[in-house]
């Protein structure tokens, strides 16, 4: 019997911008529905015109008495994060159990999420394919205007029928599209487990978290105090030239034409590079300097929490699958992923939120916008009446590909760190990569072993270290000679040996010479002392170009890994039993391994190159991300409310009592599913009222 369907779509309007998120939108008392299309299974598509006909439709109120009833499925474009969210605020709430979102479908299988998009990548008959009309009629009657002297005027019917009936048309379009569009996916993931952890993150993303809005309106207020005195500043210090910090290319022009000096950027790394350079004369780090700390002076964040919030909690920040390579969660609106890590001690940023809210941080620090980004995870606290209980996973990646790969010594060294009874890994790594004693490995050295474990996990090479060497802060000169004094002298030989050809194929990273042949000889000993991982790579590479090659044939990696390939669809099956999906992939003998996807840099879907190192880094990730989700469902069932996750973390909100506690969240979230056995899996935790990074 076929499974009763409903597809349906909403065109709604509010006087909030839908840029403040949809709960924000959603719950202004301007929200409503203009347009609701529906159909039942492959029947007609009808629409609800609330202007023409104020009173529901039989059919449609009876479609909705039928999937509030778990009689029928309902199937929606953004229908989680948008639809379902607005009804909910109206007073109809529809069953998400019941419920297909072809966003998050789309995600499942690494393809955009947007129905246009979609509509050409499945190539849709133009009968049938969404409307291109659709932006210009959705701002037109969707968004307020200021019209005959009234600020929010809401386009109506009769403003111009003719587009009227061109926006009712492009609402039963889309769902025509949806429908095709939905009957097209192959559903590789459409899993009993995959539809809790989707219901899990709808928990999260309604629930949201609390908001100190004192806090908010404070740095904001500080804020533009301080990017006008930084304005004035550095129009003072330029003779007018540049009139504000923001203006990099004027900041750029002037350097150039006052001081002869030419600067490749002014990202904040390539900031605090020239801050170290003797050579760069001071009045040029003071302009250097202002613009570092309007950078940091940004108040996007605060306005976000600002606008989004409802009724002081923050809603919807999260995607699921929104990162399609790997299946993670991405940010929306609020970003959380992507907050500044602090460089101040909790209590100073405590001290420093409390004098920014009584407006007298400038009375204790000559730059108080300094602490602006400091102070920003310090915006999420808790309930009245609960703690927030935060918990992580200690260097979960390093643990899973170690476990994937099946490099035993690194899994023991985790296993002993654990008990209490070993070396800690970036210290074992460097004396592994050097043959050094792990207790004679110093501070400076460990750090070399951290930037080895950091850089080197998924192919990368010399620039890579080097790159991320950078960003921790190591002296390139001191280490080069480090690495030549304590190096196999084979390896270092060989490094030197291969400068001539690297140069040649430019792959020198635009290092100097000493510093290359030092990056290339730890990328080298660090491969030398992980040959299961190495090895790992190659299979990982192998496995997929063979399944490419011979389609409906698993081709086996590790337990519970295989690669295999159906139709133009590229499947990788996880231990978890996920499926990482890779569409339409290509390999040629000895060429490149090829699939279309979103490329992170231009934002559009194209054919993107893959490659060992880059498959496992996938692989890990969506292990990862697989272990967390399923933490997250024992930190429910548990009493443990997830506001939010960021990264390989959970931060939760409990009771402010004895009967919850980190150490119980820890236990929890280290507990191992049957699929990951033998993966030495820990988290550490702390409770705190205001949100910060331990």
């Amino acid at each position: 019997m076929k499974i009763k369907t409903y597809f349906m779509d909403l065109e709604t309007y509010s006087e909030v911008p839908i840029q403040y998120g949809t709960h924000a939108y959603a719950a202004d008392k301007s929200a409503r529905i203009l347009l609701w299309a529906y159909a039942l299974n492959d029947g007609p598509v009808k629409v609800w015109d609330v202007d023409q006909e104020p009173n529901m439709p039989d059919d449609l109120r009876a479609a909705i008495h039928d999937i509030q009833s778990y009689g029928a499925r309902h199937v929606w474009v953004n229908g989680v994060m948008f639809d379902t969210v607005f009804l909910q605020y109206r007073d109809i709430d529809l069953p998400l159990i019941q419920c297909d979102d072809v966003r998050v479908i789309a995600y499942q299988h690494a393809l955009p999420g947007g129905l246009g998009e979609l509509c050409k990548i499945f190539k849709l008959p133009t009968d049938i394919a969404k409307d291109k009309d659709g932006s210009r009629l959705i701002q037109k009657f969707c968004v307020p205007k200021f019209k005959n002297g009234i600020k929010n005027y809401r386009m109506k019917r009769e403003d111009t029928p003719a587009d009227w009936e061109r926006f009712v048309e492009y609402c039963r379009r889309d769902v025509s599209s949806m429908r095709e569009i939905y009957k097209r996916f192959p559903g590789f993931n459409n899993t009993v487990q995959e539809k809790e952890f989707q219901l899990l993150d709808v928990t999260i993303n309604r629930r949201g978290m609390c908001v100190d809005l004192d806090l908010v309106r404070a740095a904001i207020k500080l804020a533009d105090k301080s990017k006008d005195e930084m304005d004035d500043a550095i129009a003072e210090k330029t003779g007018g030239a540049v009139s504000s910090v923001n203006q990099r290319q004027a900041i750029l022009d002037h350097i150039r034409e006052a001081y002869g000096i030419e600067l490749e950027s002014l990202r904040s790394t390539d900031i605090e590079r020239y801050l170290d350079d003797p050579e760069i004369p001071e009045p040029v780090k003071d302009i250097l300097r202002d613009r570092l700390r309007g950078a940091k002076t940004s108040k996007a964040k605060y306005k976000v929490v600002e606008n989004c919030n409802v009724e002081g909690r923050l809603k919807g920040c999260l995607q699921f699958r929104g990162a399609s390579r790997t299946g993670r969660v991405s940010g929306v609106k609020f970003q959380p992923q992507n907050l500044p890590r602090p460089t101040k001690g909790a209590q100073e940023i405590e001290a420093a939120i409390e004098l920014m809210k009584a407006d007298a941080l400038d009375l204790a620090y000559e730059h108080p916008s300094e602490f602006l980004s400091e102070c920003l995870r310090g915006v999420i606290v808790a309930s009245p009446g609960k703690r927030l209980c935060v918990a992580d996973y200690s260097n979960v990646e390093g643990r899973v590909l170690a476990w994937l790969a099946g490099e035993e010594w690194k899994l023991q060294a985790f296993r002993e760190f654990d008990a209490g009874q070993g070396h800690d890994l970036y210290k074992l790594t460097y004396g592994r990569t050097f043959g050094v004693d792990p207790e004679k490995v110093t501070k400076e050295l460990r750090q070399i072993g951290k930037v080895e474990e950091l850089a080197l996990g998924y192919g990368g090479g010399a620039g890579a270290f080097a790159q991320f060497a950078d960003k921790f802060g190591i002296d390139f000169t001191h280490m080069s000679e480090l690495v030549r004094k304590t190096a196999d002298p084979e390896v270092y030989a060989d490094s030197e040996n291969m400068w001539e050809w690297a140069l040649e194929k430019k792959i020198t990273a635009k290092l100097p010479h000493d510093v290359w042949v030092a990056c290339n000889t730890v990328k080298q000993s660090w491969r030398n002392a992980n040959a299961q991982i190495v090895a790992f790579w190659s299979a990982c590479e192998t496995a997929v170009r063979s399944a490419i090659e011979i389609p409906n044939k698993s081709f086996p990696i590790r337990p519970g890994l295989y690669a295999r390939r159906y139709g133009n669809w590229l499947l990788l099956h996880l231990p978890s039993g996920r499926f990482l999906v890779y569409p339409a992939p290509r390999a040629s003998e000895g060429g490149d391994v090829t699939y279309m996807g979103n490329n992170q840099r231009t934002r559009k879907f194209e054919r993107l190159k893959t490659w060992g190192g880059k498959i496992v880094e996938n692989i890990t990730q969506a292990v990862a991300c697989d272990l967390l989700f399923e933490a997250g469902l024992r930190l429910e069932k548990a009493g443990y409310e997830i506001v939010l996750s960021v990264h390989d973390e959970y931060i939760c909100e409990i009771p402010d009592d004895k009967t919850r506690n980190h150490r119980h969240m820890e236990e929890l979230m280290s507990s191992l599913p049957s699929w990951a056995e033998g993966l030495p899996l820990v988290a550490a935790g702390f409770e705190t009222y205001r949100y910060r990074k331990e």
